[in-house]
């Protein structure tokens, strides 16, 4: 049984940590709304009053927050969990930052005589729930094969990418990949269901054509009956796309699908569906096109 801190609750958090409960490990929470921590707590879970109580208090510390300065503040502010470390400790951030939000952090953490593991995520809040998540790490690898079984409770895939940030390029490989294909399944959508064809039939022979994925099924929900609740927002989309480009930029590789994609994302915003999930690109689209269902 590992004694374990964790910080952030949201979406992806909650149930991530809530399995790690539920493997038997003890665990120690802070969140910035206390009361999304309600449901580990009466499983469990026990509450600190700081990330700095929360690093204190856990052998490890996992983070996982919505974007880089969300993670600079718990992390490096004071009462940030860098303050509470003590020499030997892991901290693993499962959040999707920069690498240069990263670095900075990875610093601090070296400097306090600890380990810092980059652990993005890959997957949707139902396999957060499931514990069958894709967990891209890298990092030291003797730190990686400490947290390995930890990560094994949250996700059945494991992939160790090496010792810096690349878990966090092929996060943002993903998600760039992700946004796309939603934006092509706009477009497939619209202009099946402008010629007359049933949209709930149109999202089901997507998904298992040739072209389906996970992906495809899982947005087959949203698509198909027009309630684009959150499992992603746009918001976020617009943040993960907008760091893409800046690695592409990086590394000279243009990359206009996505930011493409990301026009139509921070258009959907504007309008009003920031924090709708981010299949609502079929929406946006139906309304560009005067197609109303």
């Amino acid at each position: 049984m590992a004694k374990i801190g964790w910080i952030g609750l949201g979406n992806m958090g909650n149930p991530m940590s809530q399995n790690l409960l539920k493997a038997g490990n003890e665990v120690v929470v802070w969140n910035r709304t206390k009361s999304k921590a309600d449901d580990i707590l009466a499983a469990g879970a026990a509450w600190a009053d700081s990330p700095k109580a929360v690093a204190a208090a856990g052998d490890c510390v996992f983070t996982m927050v919505a974007d880089g300065p969300t993670l600079h503040a718990v992390a490096l502010g004071d009462d940030g969990l860098v303050s509470g470390l003590s020499p030997g400790k892991i901290v693993i951030d499962m959040s999707t930052v920069s690498v240069e939000e990263s670095a900075k952090v990875n610093d601090a953490v070296e400097a306090a005589g600890c380990k810092f593991l980059r652990a993005p995520v890959t997957g949707s809040t139902m396999l957060a729930q499931a514990g069958t998540l894709g967990i891209l790490a890298s990092g030291d690898k003797t730190s990686y094969d400490k947290i390995l079984p930890l990560f094994e409770v949250m996700g059945g895939n494991q992939f160790y990418l090496g010792g810096g940030d690349e878990a966090r390029v092929m996060k943002l490989s993903l998600n760039l990949m992700i946004a796309t294909t939603m934006q092509m399944e706009a477009e497939a959508v619209v202009l099946a269901e402008k010629a007359g064809l049933d949209v709930s039939q149109v999202v089901e022979i997507i998904a298992g054509s040739a072209v389906g994925s996970p992906l495809t099924g899982y947005k087959k929900v949203p698509i198909g009956t027009g309630n684009y609740a959150p499992a992603f927002s746009v918001k976020l989309m617009i943040k993960d796309l907008g760091l893409a480009e800046a690695v592409g930029k990086q590394y000279g590789v243009p990359l206009e699908s996505t930011t493409l994609t990301k026009a139509k994302l921070e258009l959907a915003a504007h309008k009003g569906y920031g924090d709708m999930d981010f299949s609502v690109l079929t929406k946006l689209l139906e309304e560009d096109s005067n197609y109303t269902r």
